[in-house]
């Protein structure tokens, strides 16, 4: 799952995507549980720097 989600950020990093960015915001609040997980951190940095570009 980890790098399906890294996959979709590339894509919407590439083509900055509306939609594409709301499910993937909504993917990251379902990893809430996780979120001390290293991976789970990952990917939260990469959605933080999607919102701040």
């Amino acid at each position: 799952m980890c790098s399906t989600l890294h996959e979709a950020i590339d894509l919407i990093e590439a083509t900055r995507g509306g939609g594409g960015l709301n499910i993937a915001f909504s993917a990251g609040r379902e990893l809430a549980p996780w979120r001390h997980e290293p991976w789970v951190q990952e990917i939260s940095d990469r959605l933080f720097g999607l919102m701040t570009t």
